[in-house]
């Protein structure tokens, strides 16, 4: 079993009233927290991207406080629990090249969560008018960064955002890529994530009941998914993984 802290940011209003250093103690304290993981052999620590969510999250540039913590920490995996990756919040190559650099200054232990953002108030804030639009800008987003990181020049000229040819640097340190994950609330989303390889980070409020439908799906999906979650122990193992045997586009 592994272990992780989820890095978010909260700070409830009366402490900010309180205390008109709250925010500032809050954030240091998120990073105290993970360096006293690492020193405890906790696997990772997952850091949210939120918008304009008072009191809710006040982590709106992980991209900042990932290297400042992977700094602080020896083998802690660093993930990101997201980065928004649809094109009006995040420019997908400005993701690809944050997400390479991590790699290199983690010196591997930096692991790519993606996601839509999480409500209207963040995707209007960046001009998103229709939350429905951010299931397309994700799917145009997400099968991109494996081609930028490849050896030699990109371009792209998409929906939701375009690229000249442009060699898009750095390339990551892992090769070919760091470990690839989606946030994912319902049944439809994980069997998204296990077509196209990628590890699960599972928001969900709901009850078990909707969630019931997601075993119903067919099998090599499930054992894709299982194979990046680390659920089974062939996971461990490259030859006799399903993940390997089944490959999806982003499976290491």
């Amino acid at each position: 079993m592994e272990f992780g802290l989820f890095m978010g940011g909260f700070i409830h209003e009366d402490l900010m009233a309180s205390d008109p250093d709250a925010e500032h103690h809050r954030l240091m304290s998120e990073v105290d927290l993970a360096v006293a993981g690492d020193r405890s052999n906790w696997k990772y620590s997952w850091w949210t991207e939120h918008h304009f969510l008072w009191e809710y999250s006040h982590i709106s540039a992980n991209e900042t406080i990932m290297p400042f913590v992977a700094a602080k920490t020896n083998r802690m995996h660093i993930g990101s629990g997201i980065i928004n990756i649809t094109p009006p919040v995040n420019h997908p190559a400005r993701v690809a090249e944050r997400v390479a650099m991590l790699d290199h200054l983690s010196e591997g232990r930096f692991e790519f969560g993606t996601g839509r953002g999480s409500s209207t108030t963040e995707q209007a804030g960046f001009g998103i008018t229709d939350p429905e639009l951010t299931k397309d800008m994700f799917d145009e987003s997400i099968y991109e960064f494996k081609k930028m990181w490849r050896d030699g020049t990109y371009s792209f000229d998409g929906t939701y955002f375009s690229l000249p040819e442009r060699n898009v640097l750095p390339k990551p340190y892992v090769k070919p890529h760091p470990p690839m994950w989606v946030a994912a609330g319902n049944p439809g989303t994980f069997e998204k994530a296990a077509q196209l390889g990628l590890g699960v980070l599972c928001f969900t409020g709901g009850s078990p009941a909707k969630m019931a439908p997601l075993p119903l799906r067919p099998p090599a999906c499930i054992s894709r998914l299982s194979c990046l979650l680390r659920l089974t122990p062939k996971a461990s193992s490259a030859a006799s993984s399903p993940c390997m045997s089944a490959p999806a586009p982003f499976c290491r």
